[in-house]
């Protein structure tokens, strides 16, 4: 069964091997210039006995002391708390040694002192006496007829080796509780915010976005804090316009369809004259195509949104195209008590662009300035060049837009009603308008004061190339 590991496990695991692999590392180096220290140590001390011993040997000679005087002499040297000097002849033959024996099973056999005087010398730990201890050996000059060696034996080395690893093992225990707090208090510090966002991210799922991450730091998981909070308000915004969408668009659908409806029961019904027939005949047309733009802009918006919808610009006549545009809205204007003022030109304006495209922006745009103007007001359509590229600007003399709601009107589902007073479209036609030009790599421009109007404008690249030429 694999058991659950979270991030906090992971993180305190990690950083506790870390440090423990540190400190079992630096032990180990402690341990070993512990050791080669104290071998150097010991063969200072070595030195500094044979030099000694044999000032006494030198003396010896020098004052005529007698066999007794010289051992008395050297019992002194020879005999050290810690450590015993032991005098070998040729014949492995102890010569010399202090009175008291720390090492009496110590062998030194004739193979051993044959090769520490052709040069050799002997410096190793071994166990005497179920003692560690370390042997130091090399030739001596005492002034005999035959050469002797000199053997010095440091105890003890059980001792310092037990105290050093109990100070290790003591700072270990001391260290590693010390640190598994420490890394315990971090860990829970660092997880705890991704903690949070994880409780917060299961209750966005559920549809509740009131939660909002604390942010404490400026490090990488305070910016994550702050991505997450920004994150959870625009899942906030698309939820709350998803909202207004279904209700906007239930709205739009049900008005038509219970219109429909209604003219349809009474033609059935008989309830309306003959002659009144062709009128509610038109109205119903109307309330038709109305339902299908409706569809149209929301199938266009979604294969828009989803990059579905490919270009084919080709060289053609934008005046001509923006003049069949006036006249083939002019019931709709007329019915809005409105008038379009083109302005133009003095020569037709050829651009190079999605014809049909354009023209699906040039009537959305005439379409939210009719919806947004008073009556008797003219829309103005300037039409203007600018080098290689045409300005196109769409102009009413409306209610305008507040400057705090110019940057969301592009977006999907936001209902114009929230920047302009009348309740009309379901707030995907200027995000229709965006998409399409930024399709032709091109941009549009909002301008607008409240009370004034408003001016949309873009442009397109312009082309000398008359169409069929």
């Amino acid at each position: 069964m694999i058991r659950h590991q979270n991030i906090f496990t992971k993180l305190f695991v990690t950083y506790f091997v870390i440090i423990l692999v540190s400190f079992l590392l630096f032990s180990s180096i402690f341990l070993y210039l512990f050791h080669v220290n104290m071998y150097d140590d010991f063969k200072e001390g070595f030195d500094y006995s044979k030099a000694k011993i044999e000032g006494h040997f030198d003396l010896a000679v020098t004052e005529g002391w007698s066999e007794e005087v010289l051992d008395a002499s050297l019992d002194i040297s020879l005999s050290q708390m810690n450590n015993s000097i032991f005098i070998y002849n040729s014949e492995a033959n102890r010569v010399y040694q202090s009175s008291y024996d720390q090492a009496p099973h110590l062998k030194v056999n004739v193979h051993m002192v044959e090769d520490l005087l052709s040069g050799g010398e002997l410096a190793e730990g071994m166990r005497v006496d179920n003692r560690l201890v370390y042997t130091l050996a090399e030739p001596i000059d005492v002034n005999a007829p035959t050469p002797h060696v000199m053997v010095m034996v440091y105890y003890e080395l059980d001792h310092q080796y037990k105290q050093v690893l109990i100070m290790i093992g003591l700072t270990f225990t001391i260290t590693m509780s010390l640190t598994g707090f420490i890394l315990w208090f971090i860990s829970t510090r660092l997880t705890a915010p991704l903690r949070e966002m994880n409780q917060i991210a299961l209750q966005l799922a559920k549809g509740d976005f009131s939660q909002h991450v604390r942010v404490a730091t400026n490090d990488e998981i305070g910016q994550l804090g702050t991505t997450f909070n920004y994150m959870a308000k625009e899942l906030e915004n698309i939820e709350q316009m998803r909202t207004d969408f279904i209700t906007n668009v239930s709205h739009d659908l049900r008005s038509p369809l219970t219109s429909i409806k209604g003219f349809l029961t009474a033609l059935l019904d008989g309830t309306i004259t003959e002659h009144r027939k062709n009128h509610y005949y038109t109205i119903m047309k109307n309330e038709t195509e109305r339902l299908s733009k409706l569809v149209n802009d929301l199938l266009d918006m979604s294969q828009l949104q989803h990059g579905h919808i490919k270009i084919k610009p080709s060289f053609y006549n934008l005046s001509e195209q923006v003049r069949l545009i006036a006249a083939k809205m002019e019931p709709q204007l007329q019915a809005s008590e409105l008038f379009i003022e083109l302005e133009e030109e003095a020569r037709d304006v050829f651009v190079f662009a999605d014809q049909d495209r354009i023209e699906q922006v040039l009537i959305n745009l005439i379409e939210n300035a009719i919806h947004h103007s008073p009556p008797e007001k003219p829309i103005y359509i300037h039409i203007t060049e600018a080098g290689e590229r045409v300005k196109v600007s769409i102009v009413d003399v409306g209610e305008g837009i507040k400057k705090e709601d110019l940057f969301y009107i592009w977006e999907r589902f936001y209902k114009s009603d929230k920047a302009r007073s009348k309740k009309v479209g379901t707030g995907v036609g200027l995000s229709i308008v965006k998409s399409i030009i930024e399709l032709h790599q091109s941009s549009i421009h909002v301008k607008s004061e409240v009370g004034l109007g408003t001016t949309f404008t873009f442009t397109l690249p312009q082309s000398n190339k008359k169409d069929g030429v």
